[in-house]
């Protein structure tokens, strides 16, 4: 009995993880491991982390720039980051999300940067 699995097999992911990174302006009073803990229980996501150290603004705001790997829902690329990134702004202190990157890739929607 052959016990491998093969490419068509059923324990397969039937799309590929796509991984986003993220540039968030969080509220002054925003803790920080506390969003990434809320990011990470969002449905779909598999793995979240910094990207980079976070910077504080003038006004007071963090900028926050983290990485996610998510399964992208059936549809557009544009629907699948905009339906992440308005996730990712319903969350306590978050202010802004801008849409970086895609698998490397940088990201805009007819010449515009994606930001909700």
């Amino acid at each position: 009995m052959d016990n491998t699995i093969n490419e068509t097999s059923s324990y397969r992911l039937k799309t590929d993880i796509s991984e986003v990174i993220l540039n968030l302006l969080l509220a002054p009073d925003a803790h920080v491991p506390d969003t990434l803990t809320r990011v990470r229980v969002l449905p779909g996501i598999a793995v979240v982390g910094q990207e980079d150290r976070v910077v504080r603004t003038e006004t007071g705001n963090d900028r926050l720039l983290i990485y996610i790997k998510y399964l992208p829902k059936p549809g557009t690329v544009y629907a699948n980051l905009i339906s992440l990134a308005r996730m990712v702004k319903s969350l306590p202190g978050v202010e802004i999300v801008k849409v970086e990157r895609l698998n490397g890739k940088t990201v805009t929607y007819k010449t515009d940067p994606i930001v909700v």
